[in-house]
């Protein structure tokens, strides 16, 4: 008995040596188009938690502030904000759960360095399921970072794309890379 309660001590430390805290934060980079001109964005998200256990990240929930979404034009930044309905909406939020640091390493040997990661992504009231590809990650005993690119519809959210006078119309889709970098606590 004894020694079954030594294994179990040693068998609960050595899981707690593989377990670490992060805290999270991420730039976004958005670009679209318009009938007269593309143009690019970018926000940040706001700092967020991550554990990782056994090779294992858990990404609970990751917050963009609409109102700190900027495209260097105020007009086009107040239409976007009334698309998003900022007042009612004011975050972006997205979700990944749990997910194995192995098998992106793995996917990443297979396909020129990328690799997919499910999460769900909720824009004002709509929550959709979104796949993004996962490219230059770098782990460190302390740090993790990662790119994750995506294409999101806004018609897919129920948005109205803004215009000018009804003849320059924004574009459906819309890419997005989120760099995102995990430092240990």
């Amino acid at each position: 008995m004894k020694y079954l309660l030594s294994l179990l001590l040693i068998l609960s430390l050595a899981s707690t040596v593989f377990a670490t805290d992060y805290r999270g934060e991420c730039t976004i980079v958005f670009n679209g188009d318009s009938t007269l001109h593309g143009f690019q964005g970018k926000a940040k998200c706001e700092p967020f938690s991550v554990s990782k256990s056994d090779g294992i990240l858990d990404v609970s929930k990751i917050s963009v502030a609409v109102a700190g979404m900027d495209t260097d034009n105020k007009k086009r930044d107040k239409q976007m904000r009334e698309m998003f309905e900022e007042k009612k909406y004011p975050m972006i939020t997205g979700s990944a759960g749990s997910f194995s640091l192995n098998e992106i390493r793995a996917a990443q040997k297979g396909s020129d360095g990328a690799a997919k990661v499910s999460f769900k992504l909720k824009i004002r009231d709509i929550e959709k399921p979104v796949t993004a590809t996962l490219t230059k990650l770098v782990e460190s005993d302390s740090r993790i970072s990662a790119d994750l690119s995506f294409a999101l519809s806004l018609a897919g959210y129920q948005l109205k794309p803004p215009s000018v006078f009804g003849v320059i119309r924004v574009d459906d889709k819309i890419s997005v890379t989120a760099t995102v970098v995990l430092s240990a606590k």
